[in-house]
């Protein structure tokens, strides 16, 4: 073995051990960094940064919700995004189903899409507007394209007549 590479040569012990059904340890590689090998020997990683917060307001342009809103009923809406300095960052729209109402108020589930020039981000909730808006109502980030791919996390959603702000909290 004398004329093979570190790497060969770990390569080769971890086959003759696999095959023969002995137990095998995963070793730093040696050119590795202090940090690296610390990393490696504890079995921890370095912290993940928290993906930031993102905040996007949108105005209705078009909405089909009746006027009086049975169990039931389902309408979509198609608005304007723009992002926290109030600058035009896309579109998106709603798709809602009336799951419950009553004189009090409405229950709905909604997917919501929001699209950007960086991509989208798809949202899905059970809104509860109950009393006077505004009205506030969480959601799951379902999925995301683009430079969203892979996101996850959570969404609060305040709804105030036409106007809605969409806070972004992923946490992958």
């Amino acid at each position: 073995m004398s004329g093979f590479s570190i790497r060969a040569r770990y390569a080769v012990t971890a086959l003759v051990m696999a095959f023969s059904g002995a137990s095998i340890a995963i070793l730093p590689s040696v050119t590795a960094s202090a940090s690296t090998t610390a990393s490696a020997s504890t079995g921890t990683s370095a912290p993940k940064r928290k993906p930031a917060e993102l905040v996007f307001h949108a105005d209705n342009v078009v909405n089909t919700q009746p006027a009086q809103i049975k169990p039931g009923d389902s309408w979509v809406t198609y608005f304007s995004l723009s992002d926290a300095k109030r600058k035009r960052a896309g579109d998106g729209s709603a798709r809602c189903s009336a799951v419950q109402a009553t004189p009090h108020g409405v229950i709905a589930q909604c997917t919501r899409v929001l699209r950007t020039r960086q991509g989208q981000i798809t949202l899905l909730g059970m809104d509860d507007w109950a009393g006077n808006p505004p009205w506030t109502s969480g959601a799951a980030i379902t999925s995301g394209t683009g430079h969203y791919a892979g996101m996850t996390g959570s969404s609060r959603i305040t709804v105030s007549g036409q106007h809605v702000i969409f806070t972004i909290q992923p946490t992958g």
